[in-house]
């Protein structure tokens, strides 16, 4: 091969090109500031305008005013949650994405889709929490839950049970309710609470497991009555109700959500993040917005977060394997 003076010049004032480049790329480098120094986002697993959404956006906000750069929140809707969970496992683990970490974080692996787990994160903070509950309309002959599942029992023809669709924490609820008090329940699934709460309200089905925060308005307004909170105590949001557990049901299932980052971002930067969502969470205009928004705060730092949702993942496997719910059920 044959080259010329022309050619060679070509060559060498690309070398140049390809030097002055990463000299500019490494002066950018140099330049960023401390962390954060530009817009971080929070990825959503659920649709604008419902609960997870609204709380994640007044956290952005807050997170926002406390580090004077942008914090954009970007739905990223299906797989139930896995399209979400995917993107911020496979993003730059720089702490600039920011993941939503529902309760779905702890159940999906177990369906059967995925090979994901919540070790494939960082959790930052835990925030809020909502208890199972079971619902039925005013106009219900049941006054307690035993009444309800000895109703149950003795129907020839069963008792409809509303939850969101199937996998959800809510029918996790139910079929654990059907199995602590070997009672057969008609299983009536609905793309979400809202849904199966409406169809609750127009006499479509008997009951509803939801969470507290999602029949609380309706509960408010006189339409729906609650049988039992599944909770260790006795909710905020409705004090009034006894627990399962005070009626000899040993069930406690909750929907919490809180905040991740990819595996592996700088401790520094993971430490600094979580010390700042700690403030908000924990401060008294986030505990109002929830109390608004019928949910309870339940703070935790980054440890025990870590521990809490592994807790939840092994404690959550059984239970969807004895249901056969899930990629492997017939």
């Amino acid at each position: 091969m044959t080259l010329s003076a022309s050619s060679i010049g070509r060559r060498e004032l690309l070398r140049g090109l390809a030097g002055l480049a990463g000299l500019t790329l490494g002066a950018c480098e140099r330049r960023e500031g401390p962390y954060p120094s530009h817009e971080i986002r929070l990825v959503v697993h659920a649709a604008p305008g419902g609960i997870s959404d609204s709380v994640s956006r007044y956290i952005a906000r807050d997170l926002q005013a406390r580090f004077t750069v942008p914090v954009i929140c970007e739905n990223r809707v299906g797989g139930g949650g896995l399209v979400a969970f995917s993107y911020v496992r496979q993003a730059k683990p720089d702490a600039y994405t920011i993941g939503y970490a529902p309760v779905d974080l702890a159940i999906v692996p177990h369906l059967g889709y995925t090979r994901m787990t919540p070790a494939d994160f960082d959790p930052l903070v835990m925030h809020t929490r909502a208890a199972a509950a079971v619902a039925v309309s005013r106009d219900a002959p049941w006054t307690t839950l035993e009444a309800f599942v000895q109703a149950a029992r003795a129907r020839s023809r069963g008792i409809n049970v509303a939850t969101a669709g199937p996998g959800s924490l809510w029918q996790i609820a139910m079929v654990a309710l059907s199995k602590l008090t070997r009672t057969e329940f008609n299983y009536v699934p609905f793309p979400g609470s809202g849904p199966s709460v409406t169809a609750l309200l127009g006499g479509h089905v008997h009951a509803v497991v939801a969470g507290v925060s999602e029949v609380r308005a309706q509960v408010q307004a006189g339409n729906v009555r609650l049988l039992g909170v599944m909770a260790s105590t006795r909710s905020p949001i409705a004090p009034d109700v006894p627990t399962c557990l005070e009626r000899g049901f040993d069930l406690r299932f909750h929907a919490w959500g809180g905040l991740m980052l990819p595996k592996g971002a700088p401790v520094d930067r993971r430490d600094r993040l979580a010390a700042a969502l700690v403030e908000v969470v924990r401060g008294g205009p986030f505990t109002r917005f929830c109390q608004d928004a019928g949910l309870e705060v339940a703070p935790m730092g980054p440890d025990e977060f870590r521990r809490f949702v592994m807790t939840e993942y092994a404690a959550f496997g059984p239970i969807v394997r004895d249901a056969a719910i899930g990629a492997g059920a017939s």
